[in-house]
């Protein structure tokens, strides 16, 4: 409920990827760095007594992927010692992807005057059921292409926890009124950011590409061509 899909775009993303030892570097690295971003992200939400074992699992996870990916790298002869941006796949907006969504999310859920303690844990459960969404639409994606060029990467271990975060997720925001109205706005949210790197991706990959001698330029054939967002940041809320 919620996801606006890009099936096809990350399929011919990762199939540019998981070929070039470099970019596949990259990109385990940028996943390492987003999996560690949320990771942080839910633990500050954390009250200082009053902590969930639910959140507490899900933040060690999160931590513990981070750590996962990071060590992939080697199996591909890649190191990246840190997560400084020319290390991202997709520069800024791969690094400003969850610290924008946080803030978008946040700034929604303030202009329905809510109170501010339900404001930051609706704020927490909304923005990590969204990228729970995409995680649960990216991972099994980049493990099938992981399998069918024989790679030495592994994430299958990933996919399976992040099922059971989205699981966890969609029992909580059950129990919401209007919970699928926020959703809906959130995920819309997330696509405009998710688009956003998308298009970021494939601009560095052409140039990754063309600067190579010999090889050909990558050409993209899916639909989002332009960092121009699919929805306005600006829109009015759905309400009920």
């Amino acid at each position: 409920m919620g996801l606006i899909s890009f099936e096809n775009e990350i399929t011919e993303l990762v199939q540019a990827i998981v070929k070039d030892p470099f970019l596949h570097g990259l990109w385990l690295n940028t996943l390492s760095y987003l999996e560690n971003c949320g990771a942080r992200k839910i633990a500050s939400c954390e009250h200082p007594t009053a902590v969930k074992e639910e959140m507490l699992k899900h933040a060690s996870e999160e931590f513990r992927h981070a750590f996962y990916l990071k060590k992939q790298l080697g199996r591909i002869n890649q190191h990246f010692e840190d997560y400084r941006r020319s290390y991202l796949l997709g520069g800024w907006p791969a690094y400003h992807y969850l610290n924008a969504l946080d803030l978008y999310s946040f700034r929604y859920l303030q202009s329905l005057r809510l109170d501010p303690s339900a404001t930051k844990e609706l704020a927490y459960l909304l923005v990590t059921y969204a990228i729970e969404l995409r995680a649960a639409e990216l991972y099994p994606l980049y493990h099938s292409q992981l399998i069918k060029e024989h790679s030495r990467v592994q994430v299958k271990s990933i996919l399976l926890e992040e099922h059971e975060h989205l699981q966890e997720m969609e029992s909580a925001l059950s129990s919401i009124p209007k919970s699928s109205i926020h959703i809906e706005n959130i995920c819309r949210l997330e696509a405009n950011l998710f688009a956003t790197w998308l298009v970021a991706c494939i601009e560095q990959i052409k140039e990754h590409r063309l600067a190579l001698r010999g090889r050909s330029p990558f050409h993209w054939t899916g639909s989002v061509r332009s960092s121009q967002r699919l929805f306005p940041m600006k829109w009015k809320c759905s309400n009920a």
